[in-house]
């Protein structure tokens, strides 16, 4: 094949000029031309073929020169390899569309008139489809032999995940909770160890419209990548059934709004499954939206992940962001369908991230979080949200591009994110070793000092709960409420609530803001709530007679008299319509029923134990006023007294003033949120103060709340202490499963290898070995960052 440079009269350009040119560097109209794409620009030349007997077609001999024709039968433009090699990596990492990337390639080729280049923007989005498809072929050997790709074929996975048959071995017909010890090494395998952990979330933002011609849309790898295939999942959807739930939960809008329809999107978002320990997308778990984010979607992707080099996982831990209401019906749904199946001995666990458990009721958090389940270690459930960010970039691009060009966009995106990720597991892993050895060390500390101090009785028995608690979570979520103070809130504790919650609504004002009003409307949901189950446990000491009691069935309101305020009126939030006040509803305690009442229904006990209970009140608030009046003075001796300028002056006032509110102000308290608010953020590595573990078996012994306080605390210690000891065994066997995955990698390829040697493909023998070299090289780099870490 020979190459002429620009001929039949026209005029040489020189690129670097800036003014208007006298010729042009390629030629228009002229049927003997070939246009060359390449990332300096356009450029026209005279290409002649080589016609010799037994010579390849025209195509394969632009593959040969490096050039990818955009036709096959008479090519008159090409694309260079290293155009289509940089066009994917600009999209890649930039997130560059095709059409900004072609409108770069015209200015190159002229600068002062661009709109006069070619438009061969269509030919690049069509040889750039192609280009990608043969890319993932080839770097997963199917160039190499002759092999029908599998749904997820085209995909990489997770090297530190565990995968049976690939990087480990699971023992033929011997049950997973039997297994103790690994037999290549000495380290524990639990049975919890070959536990699968995924994380499901949608993403929003990867919004698609419908196609303008989808009858000449040409689909190239369905379900081969990450997205799922068209055809089964449409099957799916057309059979499951569409039931409108509300949440029973909190107010989420996951749930609510997941029958929202869109008229003028194909896709409202995505969804897909990823492992909760390393952020890896699993292949072929990748779904469309159609309205909101339905349980049908996330169900077919589950059930996909299932099925991803996971044959002999008996256990698989799913986090999600409504999975108190997700996983309730999930079997029933699964048992409906004639697509979807797992395996009748896989045992789903569900869980809630930390990020999200917070906005659900407080019995979800320790039905849910990962801080009290075995075998979670220290899995947060929100690393799906870094995977979108990187993924928002190319995602305005995919908004109107083809069903078939948008789901491969995505496909290769993914499939760069994870091979970025593998290639950086070693370090990734020796950080987490670093991390771990010093939370280990540190949690291991704090609860042998708490469980030194404690009863050997109590701590035994509270060893027996945690046991029974983990042996029934996977049939009952509530066994896990041993994690919570197990006495009830008191009606003194409501009391307090509703005072607190009144004296906040003071100082709003009479011109709140919408996050203030949001904050005191969540406080009166709490309080109601709170309210509902006292008279509910009030029934089985006062009987119908509650009924006739102040505040039940009418209104009635505290006495304002009773609290003690100087702030401004409230009158903004109480003159606002169709609201209501929990804070001032009258709870049925015997000092509001009266002593007469009392004596009728046959309850006089209980007034002797509400008088023993308000004096034991009133001794706390003394108490505390004593303690912050004492902090009153060490503030006035240390800060007011020695502040030489007025900022510093100002801010030793306002600590002064802090204290002072803190004597009526419950928030200011300090108190456990362990036993308080055990639904509260960022409380998941807090521990007891020291002072805490001085005589833990007198303190349970002298009162029933501190023994539940105790209890409480030391469950959360253990089980603080319990996912550092899974966290340090598990990054040491991922280190191990990496090895192994590479390893096999690298065999794998030797294999095919051997198999084109065979067939004397030359090209494909030298890319094979390339590519067995690279798995051998991270191998060593693992190896070698493991056991220095180790060492």
């Amino acid at each position: 094949m020979e190459s002429t440079s620009e001929e039949d009269g026209a005029a040489l350009f020189s690129k670097d000029a800036d003014d208007v040119p006298t010729g042009m560097p390629f030629i228009k109209g002229n049927s003997a031309m070939t246009t060359i794409v390449d990332k300096s620009g356009m450029h026209t030349h005279m290409v002649k073929y080589c016609t010799c007997p037994g010579a390849t077609a025209a195509d394969i001999q632009l593959f040969k020169m490096g050039l990818f024709p955009a036709s096959f039968l008479e090519p008159k433009t090409a694309f260079t390899f290293d155009v289509l090699n940089d066009f994917l990596l600009v999209n890649l990492e930039c997130g560059t569309s095709a059409m900004n990337y072609y409108s770069k390639l015209r200015r190159m080729t002229m600068t002062v008139f661009p709109h006069l280049v070619p438009d061969w923007y269509q030919e690049l989005m069509r040889v750039a489809r192609q280009w990608r498809k043969l890319k993932l072929l080839k770097r997963n050997g199917f160039s190499h032999e002759e092999k029908e790709a599998k749904p997820g074929d085209l995909a990489l996975f997770c090297p530190a995940c565990p995968q049976p048959g690939i990087n480990i071995t699971l023992p033929a017909g011997e049950p997973m909770e039997n297994l103790n010890v690994n037999k290549e090494s000495d380290l524990q395998t639990p049975s919890w160890l070959y536990m699968r952990s995924l994380v499901m979330d949608g993403n929003f933002k990867a919004k698609h419209l419908h196609a303008v011609n989808p009858g000449d849309e040409v689909t190239l790898m369905d379900s081969c990548g990450f997205m799922v295939g068209d055809t089964l999942y449409k099957e799916h959807l057309a059979v499951a059934q569409d039931t409108i739930q509300q949440s029973e939960c909190n107010n989420h809008r996951v749930v609510n709004q997941a029958n929202a329809s869109h008229h003028r999107l194909e896709a409202t978002g995505i969804g897909s499954c990823t492992c909760a320990w390393h952020g890896c997308f699993v292949p072929h778990t990748m779904v469309n939206f159609q309205k909101g984010e339905r349980q049908m979607n996330m169900d077919y992707a589950l059930c996909e992940a299932l099925k991803i080099n996971a044959d002999g996982i008996r256990h698989v831990l799913t986090f999600y962001n409504v999975n108190c209401q997700y996983h309730k019906r999930l079997k029933d749904h699964i048992a409906e369908s004639p697509i979807l199946e797992i395996p009748k001995e896989l045992n789903i666990i569900p869980g809630i991230g930390l990020w999200h458990v917070h906005g659900h009721q407080d019995s979800c958090f320790v039905r849910y979080a990962s801080n009290f389940i075995e075998g979670a270690r220290r899995i947060d459930g929100k690393i799906m949200e870094t995977l979108w960010a990187p993924l928002n970039i190319i995602l305005p691009a995919t908004r109107g591009m083809g069903t078939p060009h948008r789901k491969e966009c995505l496909d290769y995106q993914m499939n760069d994110c994870i091979f970025m990720k593998m290639i950086r597991m070693s370090k990734l892993l020796c950080k987490k070793y670093n991390k771990v050895v010093r939370g280990t060390a540190d949690s291991k500390l704090v609860f042998d000092k708490l469980d030194e101090t404690a009863d050997p009785v109590k701590v035994w028995e509270w060893e027996a709960q945690e046991r029974a608690a983990h042996q029934w979570c996977r049939c009952d979520p509530t066994a896990m409420d041993i994690y919570e103070v197990q006495l009830q809130k008191e009606g003194l504790t409501i009391e307090e609530a509703q005072v607190t919650l009144q004296m906040a609504i003071r100082r709003l004002g009479a011109r709140p803001t919408d996050t203030q009003q949001l904050r005191i409307a969540r406080g009166r949901d709490i309080l109601q709530r709170d309210i509902d189950h006292w008279r509910q446990a009030g029934l089985s000491f006062l009987g119908d007679s509650i009924g006739d009691a102040p505040g039940d069935g009418q209104e009635c309101n505290m006495d304002l008299d009773l609290i003690m305020l100087e702030e401004e009126s409230d009158a903004g939030i109480e003159n606002q319509p169709n609201s209501y006040h929990p804070e001032k509803t009258v709870i049925s305690l015997p000092s509001n029923l009266g002593l007469d009442t009392c004596t009728a229904i046959g309850v006089d006990d209980l007034v002797k134990q509400e008088l023993i209970l308000r004096q034991g009140q009133a001794n706390d608030a003394l108490q505390n006023i004593r303690v912050h009046l004492a902090d009153k003075v060490v503030i006035f001796q240390k800060t007011v007294r020695v502040a030489k300028s007025q900022a510093t002056s100002t801010r030793a006032w306002a600590q002064v003033h802090l204290v002072d509110r803190a004597v009526l102000v419950k928030e200011q308290l300090k108190v456990s949120t362990a036993v308080a608010d055990p639904n509260s953020w960022g409380q998941r590595n807090n521990t007891l103060p020291w002072f805490w573990s001085l005589d833990m078996a007198g303190d349970s012994e002298s009162n029933d709340w501190l023994n539940e306080f105790y209890r409480v605390h030391w469950l959360w210690v253990k089980a603080l202490k319990d996912h550092w000891v899974e966290e340090m065994l598990l990054v040491q066997h991922e280190m191990e499963w990496t090895c192994n995955f590479f390893l096999h990698k690298a065999e794998e390829w030797k294999h095919l290898s051997i198999i084109v040697k065979e067939a004397k493909q030359h090209g494909a023998m030298a890319y094979a070995g390339r590519q067995g070299k690279i798995y051998e090289c991270l191998l060593e780099e693992a190896r070698q960052a493991f056991h220095q870490m180790r060492a």
